[in-house]
C-alpha cells in the first residue's frame, strides 16, 4: 500500500513540475520528487542509493537550481481597481477582454524569462505607487485602463507596442514616470503625460 501511495505521489509531482508555468515552483516540485524517490529507494532496501538521492538530487541540485534562478527576475504587476473588494474578484475580471489583456501581459513576461506576479487590489493609485513594490501598475478607471511604468524600462515600451497592435479596441493609456526610488510620484507622471 505504501508503495502505491509513493508511486502515485511521484506521478502527481512530476506532472505538476512539468505543467507549472513558474520556474521556482517547478524546482520545488522536482526537489520534493527526489525526496520521495529516496523514500522509495529505502522501501526497496537500498539505503546507500537513498542517501545519495536525498543529498545530491534533492538537496544539492535543488539548491543549485534555486541559486541560479536568482538571475531570473520576478516582475511585479499590480492591477488596481476600487471595485475589487473580495479576493475572488480577479476571477470575475478573467472572462472579459481586459482579462485577456492581463493574461497576455503575463504571457509576455514569461516569454521574456520574467516571472509575473500579479496582485489585484482595491487600494488607491497613490497608495500603490508610494509603496514602490510594483514594476508595472494597471489602473482601471471606468472604461479606461491606465498603465503606469518607469520611462527607463524597455519592457514597458515593448508592452505598449504589443497592446497597440493587439488591443487597439480597448481604451489603454500609458503613463511613464521616473524611478520610484528617486521619488517621482504618479501625479508627476500624469503631469508629464498631459
Amino acid at each position: 500500500m505504501l508503495e502505491v501511495i509513493l508511486l502515485v505521489a511521484l506521478l502527481v509531482l512530476s506532472l505538476m513540475a512539468i505543467e507549472s508555468r513558474i520556474m521556482r515552483v517547478s524546482i520545488v516540485y522536482l526537489g520534493t520528487l527526489s525526496l520521495l524517490m529516496s523514500f522509495l529507494y529505502l522501501f526497496y532496501n537500498a539505503p546507500d542509493v537513498a542517501i545519495a538521492e536525498a543529498v545530491m538530487a534533492s538537496g544539492l541540485t535543488t539548491l543549485l537550481f534555486l541559486t541560479a534562478l536568482k538571475r531570473y527576475r520576478v516582475y511585479r504587476i499590480c492591477f488596481t481597481n476600487e471595485a475589487f473588494r473580495r479576493v475572488n474578484d480577479r476571477y470575475i475580471f478573467e472572462g472579459t477582454r481586459r482579462g485577456a489583456l492581463l493574461h497576455e501581459i503575463e504571457q509576455f513576461c514569461i516569454a521574456r524569462e520574467l516571472e509575473p506576479q500579479v496582485v489585484c487590489t482595491p487600494e488607491s493609485l497613490d497608495v500603490v505607487a508610494r509603496s514602490g513594490r510594483y514594476d508595472l501598475i494597471i489602473r482601471q478607471e471606468g472604461d479606461e485602463l491606465r498603465v503606469y511604468g518607469d520611462k527607463e524600462n524597455y519592457f514597458v515600451d515593448e508592452l505598449e507596442v504589443l497592446l497597440i497592435l493587439r488591443y487597439h479596441d480597448l481604451n489603454v493609456r500609458f503613463i511613464r514616470s521616473g524611478d520610484p526610488a528617486e521619488g517621482a510620484s504618479v501625479a508627476e507622471a500624469e503631469g508629464e503625460a498631459s
